[in-house]
Protein backbone atom coordinates (compact mmCIF):
# COMPACT_ATOMS: atom_id res chain seq x y z
CA UNK A 1 0.00 0.00 0.00
CA UNK A 2 1.25 3.55 -0.73
CA UNK A 3 2.48 5.49 2.29
CA UNK A 4 0.38 8.27 3.81
CA UNK A 5 3.04 10.73 2.66
CA UNK A 6 2.82 9.44 -0.93
CA UNK A 7 -0.97 9.61 -0.85
CA UNK A 8 -0.75 13.12 0.54
CA UNK A 9 1.45 14.26 -2.33
CA UNK A 10 -0.87 12.59 -4.85
CA UNK A 11 -3.85 14.38 -3.27
CA UNK A 12 -2.02 17.71 -3.36
CA UNK A 13 -1.37 17.27 -7.07
CA UNK A 14 -5.07 16.47 -7.59
CA UNK A 15 -6.00 19.55 -5.57
CA UNK A 16 -4.04 21.74 -8.00
CA UNK A 17 -5.90 20.22 -10.92
CA UNK A 18 -9.22 20.66 -9.17
CA UNK A 19 -8.46 24.25 -8.16
CA UNK A 20 -7.53 25.14 -11.74
CA UNK A 21 -10.65 23.56 -13.22
CA UNK A 22 -12.84 25.33 -10.67
CA UNK A 23 -11.13 28.62 -11.47
CA UNK A 24 -11.93 28.15 -15.17
CA UNK A 25 -15.57 27.36 -14.36
CA UNK A 26 -15.83 30.52 -12.25
CA UNK A 27 -14.60 32.60 -15.22
CA UNK A 28 -16.33 30.57 -17.92
CA UNK A 29 -17.45 33.40 -20.21
CA UNK A 30 -13.98 34.93 -20.42
CA UNK A 31 -12.27 31.55 -20.69
CA UNK A 32 -14.37 30.30 -23.61
CA UNK A 33 -13.45 33.30 -25.77
CA UNK A 34 -9.85 33.23 -24.50
CA UNK A 35 -9.35 29.60 -25.59
CA UNK A 36 -10.23 30.44 -29.18
CA UNK A 37 -7.88 33.45 -29.19
CA UNK A 38 -5.15 31.36 -27.56
CA UNK A 39 -5.27 28.80 -30.37
CA UNK A 40 -5.13 31.54 -33.00
CA UNK A 41 -2.01 33.01 -31.40
CA UNK A 42 -0.37 29.59 -31.38
CA UNK A 43 -0.94 29.28 -35.11
CA UNK A 44 1.30 32.32 -35.60
CA UNK A 45 4.23 30.80 -33.64
CA UNK A 46 6.69 27.98 -34.36
CA UNK A 47 4.38 25.55 -32.54
CA UNK A 48 4.07 23.24 -35.55
CA UNK A 49 4.93 19.62 -36.26
CA UNK A 50 5.23 19.49 -40.01
CA UNK A 51 2.39 21.51 -41.51
CA UNK A 52 0.13 21.17 -38.51
CA UNK A 53 -0.09 22.95 -35.17
CA UNK A 54 0.63 20.63 -32.27
CA UNK A 55 -2.52 19.91 -30.24
CA UNK A 56 -2.49 21.59 -26.85
CA UNK A 57 -4.91 22.74 -24.17
CA UNK A 58 -5.63 25.81 -22.08
CA UNK A 59 -3.92 24.28 -19.08
CA UNK A 60 -0.56 23.24 -17.69
CA UNK A 61 0.53 20.30 -15.62
CA UNK A 62 1.31 21.26 -12.01
CA UNK A 63 4.38 20.19 -10.05
CA UNK A 64 4.39 20.43 -6.26
CA UNK A 65 7.61 21.57 -4.53
CA UNK A 66 8.24 18.03 -3.28
CA UNK A 67 7.81 16.58 -6.77
CA UNK A 68 10.20 19.13 -8.26
CA UNK A 69 12.79 18.35 -5.59
CA UNK A 70 12.40 14.61 -6.25
CA UNK A 71 12.87 15.07 -10.01
CA UNK A 72 15.97 17.24 -9.50
CA UNK A 73 17.52 14.73 -7.10
CA UNK A 74 16.82 11.71 -9.31
CA UNK A 75 17.93 13.52 -12.47
CA UNK A 76 21.31 14.40 -11.03
CA UNK A 77 22.01 10.85 -9.90
CA UNK A 78 20.58 9.25 -13.03
CA UNK A 79 22.95 11.28 -15.20
CA UNK A 80 25.86 9.73 -13.31
CA UNK A 81 24.28 6.30 -13.74
CA UNK A 82 23.91 6.73 -17.51
CA UNK A 83 27.47 7.95 -17.91
CA UNK A 84 28.70 4.94 -15.93
CA UNK A 85 26.59 2.58 -18.04
CA UNK A 86 28.23 3.96 -21.18
CA UNK A 87 31.71 3.70 -19.70
CA UNK A 88 31.08 0.01 -18.97
CA UNK A 89 30.83 -0.60 -22.70
CA UNK A 90 34.41 0.61 -23.14
CA UNK A 91 35.98 -0.49 -19.86
CA UNK A 92 34.33 -3.89 -19.30
CA UNK A 93 34.81 -5.57 -22.66
CA UNK A 94 33.13 -8.80 -21.49
CA UNK A 95 29.88 -6.81 -21.08
CA UNK A 96 29.90 -5.12 -24.48
CA UNK A 97 27.67 -7.81 -26.00
CA UNK A 98 24.83 -6.67 -23.73
CA UNK A 99 24.47 -3.47 -25.77
CA UNK A 100 23.97 -5.33 -29.06
CA UNK A 101 25.87 -2.75 -31.10
CA UNK A 102 26.61 -3.72 -34.75
CA UNK A 103 30.20 -3.32 -35.93
CA UNK A 104 29.52 -0.32 -38.17
CA UNK A 105 27.78 1.47 -35.30
CA UNK A 106 30.59 0.54 -32.91
CA UNK A 107 33.08 2.34 -35.14
CA UNK A 108 31.18 5.60 -34.65
CA UNK A 109 30.52 5.06 -30.96
CA UNK A 110 34.18 4.62 -30.10
CA UNK A 111 35.09 8.10 -31.43
CA UNK A 112 36.16 10.28 -28.50
CA UNK A 113 34.09 13.51 -28.69
CA UNK A 114 36.71 15.58 -26.86
CA UNK A 115 34.80 16.13 -23.60
CA UNK A 116 33.93 14.02 -20.57
CA UNK A 117 30.13 13.68 -20.57
CA UNK A 118 28.72 10.80 -22.61
CA UNK A 119 25.21 12.24 -22.26
CA UNK A 120 24.62 16.00 -22.24
CA UNK A 121 21.01 16.21 -23.46
CA UNK A 122 18.40 13.75 -22.31
CA UNK A 123 14.64 13.58 -21.92
CA UNK A 124 13.36 11.11 -19.37
CA UNK A 125 10.01 9.70 -20.46
CA UNK A 126 8.29 8.97 -17.15
CA UNK A 127 5.11 8.29 -15.25
CA UNK A 128 4.73 10.80 -12.43
CA UNK A 129 1.86 10.69 -9.97
CA UNK A 130 2.31 11.90 -6.44
CA UNK A 131 5.76 10.68 -5.43
CA UNK A 132 5.67 7.74 -7.81
CA UNK A 133 8.27 8.68 -10.40
CA UNK A 134 9.09 5.90 -12.87
CA UNK A 135 11.47 6.38 -15.80
CA UNK A 136 10.21 4.26 -18.68
CA UNK A 137 13.01 5.12 -21.09
CA UNK A 138 15.72 7.67 -21.86
CA UNK A 139 15.37 9.77 -24.99
CA UNK A 140 19.00 10.64 -25.64
CA UNK A 141 19.30 10.53 -29.41
CA UNK A 142 17.07 13.48 -30.24
CA UNK A 143 15.30 14.87 -27.18
CA UNK A 144 12.86 17.16 -28.97
CA UNK A 145 10.11 19.43 -27.66
CA UNK A 146 11.87 21.95 -25.42
CA UNK A 147 11.34 24.89 -27.80
CA UNK A 148 7.73 23.87 -28.41
CA UNK A 149 7.10 23.79 -24.67
CA UNK A 150 8.73 27.15 -24.01
CA UNK A 151 6.47 28.75 -26.60
CA UNK A 152 3.18 27.39 -25.32
CA UNK A 153 4.25 28.03 -21.70
CA UNK A 154 5.08 31.67 -22.44
CA UNK A 155 1.71 32.25 -24.09
CA UNK A 156 -0.18 30.49 -21.32
CA UNK A 157 1.53 32.41 -18.52
CA UNK A 158 0.69 35.71 -20.20
CA UNK A 159 -2.99 34.88 -20.62
CA UNK A 160 -4.90 37.66 -18.87
CA UNK A 161 -7.77 35.41 -17.64
CA UNK A 162 -5.24 33.11 -15.92
CA UNK A 163 -3.04 35.77 -14.36
CA UNK A 164 -4.72 35.74 -10.95
CA UNK A 165 -4.50 31.96 -10.67
CA UNK A 166 -0.81 31.85 -11.59
CA UNK A 167 -0.10 34.66 -9.12
CA UNK A 168 -2.02 33.07 -6.25
CA UNK A 169 -0.24 29.73 -6.60
CA UNK A 170 3.19 31.23 -7.34
CA UNK A 171 3.59 29.15 -10.49
CA UNK A 172 6.91 29.47 -12.25
CA UNK A 173 8.01 28.58 -15.75
CA UNK A 174 11.23 27.02 -16.98
CA UNK A 175 13.90 28.18 -19.38
CA UNK A 176 14.35 25.03 -21.41
CA UNK A 177 15.91 26.60 -24.50
CA UNK A 178 18.12 28.84 -22.36
CA UNK A 179 19.30 25.67 -20.64
CA UNK A 180 20.04 24.02 -24.00
CA UNK A 181 22.27 26.93 -24.97
CA UNK A 182 23.98 26.94 -21.58
CA UNK A 183 24.74 23.19 -21.81
CA UNK A 184 26.05 23.60 -25.36
CA UNK A 185 28.41 26.41 -24.37
CA UNK A 186 29.56 24.65 -21.22
CA UNK A 187 30.42 21.53 -23.25
CA UNK A 188 32.14 23.62 -25.93
CA UNK A 189 34.30 25.24 -23.25
CA UNK A 190 35.33 21.84 -21.89
CA UNK A 191 36.04 20.74 -25.46
CA UNK A 192 38.60 23.52 -25.63
CA UNK A 193 36.74 25.99 -27.80
CA UNK A 194 38.07 29.51 -27.46
CA UNK A 195 36.29 31.39 -30.26
CA UNK A 196 32.71 32.58 -30.05
CA UNK A 197 31.10 29.55 -31.68
CA UNK A 198 28.95 29.45 -34.78
CA UNK A 199 26.32 26.82 -34.03
CA UNK A 200 24.81 24.35 -36.48
CA UNK A 201 21.48 22.76 -35.55
CA UNK A 202 21.92 19.49 -37.44
CA UNK A 203 19.10 17.40 -38.84
CA UNK A 204 17.82 16.29 -42.23
CA UNK A 205 15.97 18.61 -44.57
CA UNK A 206 12.19 18.55 -44.35
CA UNK A 207 11.94 16.93 -40.91
CA UNK A 208 8.68 17.75 -39.19
CA UNK A 209 10.43 19.50 -36.28
CA UNK A 210 11.87 22.23 -38.54
CA UNK A 211 9.74 24.93 -36.87
CA UNK A 212 11.33 24.06 -33.54
CA UNK A 213 14.78 24.52 -35.10
CA UNK A 214 13.76 27.94 -36.39
CA UNK A 215 12.76 28.97 -32.88
CA UNK A 216 16.07 27.69 -31.48
CA UNK A 217 18.02 29.51 -34.19
CA UNK A 218 16.24 32.77 -33.40
CA UNK A 219 16.85 32.35 -29.68
CA UNK A 220 20.54 31.51 -30.03
CA UNK A 221 21.11 34.46 -32.36
CA UNK A 222 19.36 36.84 -29.97
CA UNK A 223 21.98 35.74 -27.44
CA UNK A 224 24.78 36.61 -29.85
CA UNK A 225 25.57 33.22 -31.43
CA UNK A 226 25.37 32.91 -35.20
CA UNK A 227 23.28 29.80 -35.90
CA UNK A 228 22.50 27.76 -38.99
CA UNK A 229 20.13 24.87 -39.59
CA UNK A 230 22.20 22.32 -41.50
CA UNK A 231 21.53 18.99 -43.17
CA UNK A 232 24.41 16.60 -42.26
CA UNK A 233 25.11 16.09 -45.98
CA UNK A 234 25.79 19.80 -46.50
CA UNK A 235 28.97 20.09 -44.43
CA UNK A 236 32.37 20.50 -46.04
CA UNK A 237 35.66 19.65 -44.34
CA UNK A 238 38.82 21.35 -45.53
CA UNK A 239 42.13 22.46 -44.02
CA UNK A 240 41.14 20.97 -40.67
CA UNK A 241 37.95 23.01 -40.34
CA UNK A 242 34.26 22.22 -40.84
CA UNK A 243 32.14 24.50 -43.01
CA UNK A 244 28.62 24.95 -44.22
CA UNK A 245 29.15 26.68 -47.56
CA UNK A 246 31.56 29.45 -46.54
CA UNK A 247 30.68 29.59 -42.86
CA UNK A 248 32.95 27.93 -40.31
CA UNK A 249 31.09 25.69 -37.85
CA UNK A 250 32.47 25.31 -34.34
CA UNK A 251 29.61 23.64 -32.49
CA UNK A 252 26.95 21.16 -33.64
CA UNK A 253 23.69 20.68 -31.75
CA UNK A 254 22.92 17.18 -33.02
CA UNK A 255 19.27 16.44 -33.62
CA UNK A 256 19.71 13.85 -36.39
CA UNK A 257 19.23 10.38 -34.92
CA UNK A 258 22.16 8.01 -34.75
CA UNK A 259 20.56 5.23 -36.82
CA UNK A 260 19.68 7.66 -39.60
CA UNK A 261 23.25 8.95 -39.67
CA UNK A 262 24.49 5.38 -39.86
CA UNK A 263 22.16 4.56 -42.75
CA UNK A 264 23.56 7.51 -44.74
CA UNK A 265 27.14 7.26 -43.55
CA UNK A 266 28.58 7.48 -47.08
CA UNK A 267 26.85 10.84 -47.58
CA UNK A 268 28.12 12.50 -44.40
CA UNK A 269 31.82 11.69 -44.44
CA UNK A 270 32.99 15.30 -44.13
CA UNK A 271 31.05 15.72 -40.90
CA UNK A 272 32.29 12.38 -39.53
CA UNK A 273 35.92 13.19 -40.36
CA UNK A 274 35.69 16.57 -38.64
CA UNK A 275 34.11 14.93 -35.58
CA UNK A 276 36.80 12.23 -35.51
CA UNK A 277 39.56 14.86 -35.82
CA UNK A 278 37.93 17.03 -33.13
CA UNK A 279 37.63 19.86 -35.61
CA UNK A 280 34.09 20.42 -34.35
CA UNK A 281 32.33 19.94 -31.01
CA UNK A 282 29.19 17.84 -31.48
CA UNK A 283 26.59 17.46 -28.73
CA UNK A 284 25.20 14.88 -27.96
CA UNK A 285 28.21 12.75 -28.87
CA UNK A 286 27.59 9.70 -31.04
CA UNK A 287 28.46 7.42 -28.13
CA UNK A 288 25.31 8.60 -26.34
CA UNK A 289 23.61 6.03 -28.60
CA UNK A 290 24.53 3.48 -25.94
CA UNK A 291 22.07 5.09 -23.52
CA UNK A 292 19.28 5.56 -26.04
CA UNK A 293 18.55 1.88 -26.51
CA UNK A 294 15.99 0.43 -24.11
CA UNK A 295 18.37 -2.48 -23.65
CA UNK A 296 20.40 -0.29 -21.28
CA UNK A 297 17.46 -0.55 -18.86
CA UNK A 298 18.06 -4.30 -18.84
CA UNK A 299 21.52 -3.61 -17.44
CA UNK A 300 20.39 -0.96 -14.97
CA UNK A 301 17.62 -3.11 -13.45
CA UNK A 302 19.66 -6.32 -13.17
CA UNK A 303 21.25 -6.76 -9.70
CA UNK A 304 24.09 -8.72 -11.32
CA UNK A 305 25.62 -5.38 -12.36
CA UNK A 306 24.94 -3.41 -9.17
CA UNK A 307 28.59 -3.60 -8.10
CA UNK A 308 29.48 -1.10 -10.84
CA UNK A 309 27.33 1.55 -9.14
CA UNK A 310 27.26 3.23 -5.72
CA UNK A 311 24.75 2.30 -3.03
CA UNK A 312 22.82 5.52 -3.65
CA UNK A 313 22.78 4.94 -7.42
CA UNK A 314 21.44 1.42 -6.89
CA UNK A 315 18.74 2.77 -4.60
CA UNK A 316 17.72 5.32 -7.23
CA UNK A 317 17.69 2.64 -9.94
CA UNK A 318 15.51 0.30 -7.88
CA UNK A 319 13.03 3.02 -6.96
CA UNK A 320 12.68 4.79 -10.29
CA UNK A 321 13.31 2.36 -13.17
CA UNK A 322 10.71 -0.39 -13.74
CA UNK A 323 12.00 -3.92 -14.24
CA UNK A 324 13.12 -4.27 -17.86
CA UNK A 325 14.87 -7.06 -19.77
CA UNK A 326 15.99 -7.69 -23.27
CA UNK A 327 14.09 -10.79 -24.30
CA UNK A 328 17.44 -12.42 -24.92
CA UNK A 329 18.25 -11.92 -21.20
CA UNK A 330 14.81 -12.15 -19.59
CA UNK A 331 15.03 -15.87 -18.99
CA UNK A 332 17.95 -15.35 -16.64
CA UNK A 333 16.39 -13.25 -13.94
CA UNK A 334 12.98 -12.22 -12.68
CA UNK A 335 12.25 -11.93 -9.00
CA UNK A 336 15.32 -14.06 -8.23
CA UNK A 337 13.73 -17.00 -10.07
CA UNK A 338 14.62 -18.83 -13.23
CA UNK A 339 11.76 -18.67 -15.73
CA UNK A 340 10.74 -20.25 -18.96
CA UNK A 341 10.43 -17.17 -21.12
CA UNK A 342 7.42 -17.81 -23.38
CA UNK A 343 5.29 -19.25 -20.57
CA UNK A 344 6.21 -16.32 -18.37
CA UNK A 345 5.33 -13.73 -21.02
CA UNK A 346 1.95 -15.36 -21.56
CA UNK A 347 1.15 -15.92 -17.89
CA UNK A 348 2.18 -12.42 -16.81
CA UNK A 349 0.69 -10.65 -19.84
CA UNK A 350 -1.46 -8.28 -17.76
CA UNK A 351 1.59 -6.79 -16.04
CA UNK A 352 3.96 -6.49 -19.02
CA UNK A 353 4.74 -4.27 -22.01
CA UNK A 354 6.70 -5.27 -25.14
CA UNK A 355 8.88 -2.66 -26.89
CA UNK A 356 11.45 -2.66 -29.69
CA UNK A 357 14.81 -1.93 -28.06
CA UNK A 358 15.66 0.88 -30.47
CA UNK A 359 12.16 1.99 -31.40
CA UNK A 360 10.76 5.51 -31.20
CA UNK A 361 7.45 7.29 -31.67
CA UNK A 362 5.59 4.57 -29.78
CA UNK A 363 5.77 2.28 -32.81
CA UNK A 364 5.07 -1.41 -32.07
CA UNK A 365 4.70 -0.86 -28.32
CA UNK A 366 2.28 -3.52 -27.06
CA UNK A 367 0.58 -3.27 -23.65
CA UNK A 368 -0.41 -6.70 -22.40
CA UNK A 369 -3.45 -5.61 -20.38
CA UNK A 370 -4.95 -3.90 -23.44
CA UNK A 371 -4.11 -6.57 -26.01
CA UNK A 372 -6.20 -9.67 -26.88
CA UNK A 373 -4.36 -12.96 -26.30
CA UNK A 374 -4.14 -13.72 -30.00
CA UNK A 375 -2.52 -10.35 -30.78
CA UNK A 376 -0.20 -10.63 -27.75
CA UNK A 377 1.01 -14.02 -28.94
CA UNK A 378 1.65 -12.59 -32.41
CA UNK A 379 3.64 -9.73 -30.86
CA UNK A 380 5.63 -12.24 -28.81
CA UNK A 381 6.46 -14.23 -31.92
CA UNK A 382 7.81 -11.07 -33.55
CA UNK A 383 9.65 -9.90 -30.44
CA UNK A 384 11.57 -13.11 -29.69
CA UNK A 385 13.01 -13.03 -33.19
CA UNK A 386 14.37 -9.49 -32.87
CA UNK A 387 15.95 -7.03 -30.47
CA UNK A 388 13.07 -6.30 -28.10
CA UNK A 389 12.60 -5.67 -24.40
CA UNK A 390 9.89 -6.64 -21.95
CA UNK A 391 9.08 -4.12 -19.23
CA UNK A 392 6.97 -4.05 -16.12
CA UNK A 393 3.74 -2.14 -16.81
CA UNK A 394 3.36 1.08 -14.83
CA UNK A 395 -0.19 2.49 -14.46
CA UNK A 396 -0.80 5.56 -16.62
CA UNK A 397 -2.12 8.64 -14.80
CA UNK A 398 -5.12 10.62 -16.01
CA UNK A 399 -5.85 14.33 -15.89
CA UNK A 400 -8.65 16.64 -17.01
CA UNK A 401 -8.24 19.24 -19.75
CA UNK A 402 -10.62 22.06 -20.72
CA UNK A 403 -12.39 22.08 -24.07
CA UNK A 404 -15.03 24.25 -25.68
CA UNK A 405 -18.01 22.24 -26.92
CA UNK A 406 -20.98 24.01 -28.51
CA UNK A 407 -19.73 27.31 -27.16
CA UNK A 408 -19.54 26.08 -23.56
CA UNK A 409 -16.68 25.08 -21.30
CA UNK A 410 -16.33 21.35 -20.81
CA UNK A 411 -13.66 18.93 -19.59
CA UNK A 412 -12.33 15.67 -20.94
CA UNK A 413 -10.01 13.05 -19.50
CA UNK A 414 -6.60 12.35 -21.01
CA UNK A 415 -3.89 9.85 -20.23
CA UNK A 416 -0.53 11.52 -19.82
CA UNK A 417 3.17 11.01 -19.24
CA UNK A 418 5.69 13.42 -17.75
CA UNK A 419 8.87 14.20 -19.68
CA UNK A 420 11.79 15.61 -17.71
CA UNK A 421 14.49 17.48 -19.62
CA UNK A 422 17.92 16.90 -18.14
CA UNK A 423 20.64 19.05 -19.71
CA UNK A 424 24.21 18.89 -18.45
CA UNK A 425 23.10 16.69 -15.56
CA UNK A 426 20.49 19.17 -14.29
CA UNK A 427 16.71 19.10 -14.44
CA UNK A 428 15.82 21.79 -16.97
CA UNK A 429 12.03 21.80 -17.08
CA UNK A 430 9.32 19.41 -18.11
CA UNK A 431 6.57 18.83 -20.59
CA UNK A 432 3.53 16.60 -20.48
CA UNK A 433 2.23 14.61 -23.44
CA UNK A 434 -1.43 13.64 -23.47
CA UNK A 435 -3.53 11.20 -25.44
CA UNK A 436 -6.70 9.15 -25.44
CA UNK A 437 -4.46 6.12 -25.96
CA UNK A 438 -2.08 4.42 -23.55
CA UNK A 439 0.81 4.68 -26.01
CA UNK A 440 1.32 8.43 -25.72
CA UNK A 441 3.26 10.19 -28.45
CA UNK A 442 2.86 13.40 -30.41
CA UNK A 443 3.70 11.51 -33.61
CA UNK A 444 0.65 9.34 -32.87
CA UNK A 445 -1.73 12.28 -32.55
CA UNK A 446 -1.13 13.20 -28.93
CA UNK A 447 -0.99 16.66 -27.40
CA UNK A 448 1.54 18.69 -25.42
CA UNK A 449 1.29 21.03 -22.43
CA UNK A 450 3.99 22.58 -20.22
CA UNK A 451 4.67 21.55 -16.65
CA UNK A 452 4.75 24.43 -14.18
CA UNK A 453 6.14 24.22 -10.67
CA UNK A 454 4.81 26.08 -7.64
CA UNK A 455 7.04 27.67 -5.03
CA UNK A 456 4.53 27.61 -2.18
CA UNK A 457 1.47 25.61 -1.17
CA UNK A 458 -1.54 27.66 -0.01
CA UNK A 459 -2.59 26.57 3.50
CA UNK A 460 -6.10 25.71 2.38
CA UNK A 461 -4.66 23.13 -0.05
CA UNK A 462 -2.52 21.48 2.63
CA UNK A 463 -5.42 20.93 4.96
Amino acid sequence: MPSEELLGEWQLQKNFDYAYDEYLKAHQDRVVSAIAAFKERLERTHFHYGRFAIPTFYKSHFLTPKQEHLIKRVSSTMTQILNTAIRLYFEEVHLSHLYRIPQDAAELIKIDPGYSQNVVFCRYNTMLEGERFKIMEFNVDSSAGAAYTDQVESLLMHEEPLRDFFHEYHLKGSQRVENILHALLETYEEFGGTETPTIAIMDWKHVRTMSEFEYLKSFFEERGYKTLIVDPREFGYKSGKLYHKNTRIHLIYRRAEFNELLERIDEIQDMIKAYRDRAVCMVNPLRSRLASTKAVLSILTNPEYDHFFTDNENKIKREHIPWTRRLADAEDFYGHKKIYLIDFLKDEKESLVLKPSSGSGGKDVTIGSETPDQDWNAALDKAVKGDWVVQEFVPIPIMTVPEVINGKLDFSYKKYNFNAYVFGGKYSGGLVRLSNESVINIARGGGLIPSLATEVIPERMEA
